[in-house]
């Protein structure tokens, strides 16, 4: 077996222009895919035509698109994170949520394939059950199982109605953890039946839903495997996905790049998730160096399932080219405005509140919390300000004192939260965290454009969730908090 069809390497959409040379020679090489990464859409659209085309089999091209094509190549449309969709149809009835949910991820869908992209690395089947989590938060759809199993598999079935394949992840459940896999390897120290009773509930029905792939996570899971080897690098791991679960589709590895991997190489992991009964090495950094290691070495090909697998023949073979060979080839044109209007009314539905809103801001000053240097809350400042003509306010970043002398004592103090939940950030969050402590008791409101749980600890303070920061969920906060301020 070629050890190229095991790997799915990154694809950087905004270098493929000038590095189209070398995705052709890993093409030629026969490699499974690619991940992708950023780029304009109909750049990227017609270079992965190209890449299909030359291909001996069909290209899984995946990508995390769990917003949406927009969240990573430019032009698609962004929707909001699976905690706020889950929030904006939490309150409707089951088949107008349904209907709903239809909508979205057929636009997930119709959009992806006209990109080019194949397979959807969604939904997340994390249940985010511990509030410190750093990686997961909104990215999940909720805090119990049945929320996430409800909208994982609606999201499952339409993507697969619609012909693109979707991935769920992170088995066997990465929600409670307080550690990014990404940075290092989390342990979840739960035992089996706990686990069968919450965290692979989700990956159970998403099996019954015919989901296609699942992804492992860089997780100890001594429940599944005492030697605390990540569950990716697993074969009780797999075992157990396999015979004790029954899933008989393909399964991937998270990123092989991430230090969740443990004290491995990534060459080491790569040989170790095969021989472990993985299909598919997902994002290893140096494809042309995993390939030459791995075919030096041992490992088990019989203990892979390969189904759906690219070299596949007969009947097997021609269910795979029907998914995934034609993807973006012939879909229609998309009505990409009427898909960013769907994404910009879930933003509105989506927000919540807690506490009392029925305060009278006459004077209002904000304090803008944000993680990084760039400029934040924008469209939030701009709604403000046509509401309360002159609107004050200031950015502060983790780290910097609060200015209070400039704080005027009769203005009314509100706190907005600009904190994002994505890989690598370290301890970032605890300085965000630290200064919400501060204003604690000082501000009238806090609002949270990101992850809700940076504000679990304020009571008896007003709080807004939005869940994401993007125009449509700021203006849908301004609406919320200028309707409640309406004598």
């Amino acid at each position: 077996m070629n050890p190229y069809s095991r790997l799915i390497p990154r694809l950087n959409g905004r270098e493929i222009e000038e590095r189209f040379g070398y995705y052709l020679n890993l093409v030629e090489k026969g490699v499974a895919g690619f991940i992708v990464f950023g780029g304009e859409l109909e750049t990227v659209r017609a270079r992965l035509a190209k890449l299909q085309a030359a291909s001996h089999h069909p290209l899984i091209i995946a990508s995390d698109l769990e917003q949406g094509l927009g969240q990573q190549i430019e032009g698609g449309a962004v929707f909001p994170p699976a905690m706020a969709i889950a929030s904006a149809l939490k309150s409707a009835q089951r088949e107008e949520a349904s209907s709903m949910l239809e909508k979205i991820y057929a636009a997930f869908a119709k959009e992806a394939e006209y990109g080019g992209i194949n397979t959807i690395l969604a939904p997340v089947l994390d249940i985010n059950t511990n509030p410190d989590n750093p990686i997961i938060a909104t990215r999940a759809f909720g805090e119990d199982s049945d929320t996430v199993s409800l909208f994982g598999c609606e999201m499952i079935k339409v993507l697969q109605q619609n012909g693109i394949a979707a991935c769920g992840k992170h088995f066997p459940g990465h929600g409670d953890t307080e550690i990014d896999s990404h940075i290092s390897l989390p342990v979840i120290k739960k035992d089996l039946d706990s686990l069968e009773h919450n965290e692979l509930v989700p990956f159970k029905r998403a099996i019954d839903e015919g989901v296609g792939m699942i992804m492992l996570g860089h997780l100890s899971v001594p429940a599944l495997d005492p030697t605390g080897r990540p569950a990716s690098l697993s074969g009780r791991a797999v075992s157990y996905l396999r015979d004790r679960m029954g899933f008989r589709g393909l399964i991937i590895t998270d990123a092989m790049n991430m230090g969740g991997i443990g004290r491995y190489t990534e060459n080491e992991a790569s040989l170790m998730a095969l021989n472990a009964g993985v299909d598919i090495i997902l994002h290893p950094s140096d494809p042309d160096g995993t390939a030459s290691y791995l075919q030096q070495k041992d490992y088990f090909i019989s203990k892979s399932t390969f189904l759906s697998f690219p070299g596949l023949t007969g009947e097997s073979r021609k269910a795979l080219d029907a998914r995934l060979g034609t993807s973006g080839m012939t879909c229609k044109e998309i009505d990409f405005a009427e898909h960013q209007r769907l994404s910009d009314r879930l933003a509105g539905m989506a927000v919540t509140a807690e506490g009392n809103l029925d305060i009278k801001i006459t004077k209002p000053f904000m304090i803008i919390l944000k993680e990084d240097k760039i400029e934040k809350g924008e469209h939030f400042v701009n709604a403000l300000k046509q509401k309360y003509g002159g609107f004050q306010y200031l950015s502060i970043f983790p780290g910097d004192d609060i200015p209070w002398s400039i704080i005027p004592k009769d203005h009314d103090l509100i706190v907005s939260v600009f904190s994002q939940v994505k890989a690598w950030k370290g301890q970032t969050a605890a300085g965000v965290q630290r200064a919400i402590e501060t204003l604690d008791g000082r501000a009238k409101i806090f609002i949270s454009f990101g992850n809700p749980y940076v504000l679990r600890n304020l009571r008896n303070v007003a709080k807004i969730y939005a869940y994401w920061d993007s125009a449509s969920a700021q203006k849908a906060v301004a609406a919320r908090l200028t309707s409640c301020d309406t004598p």
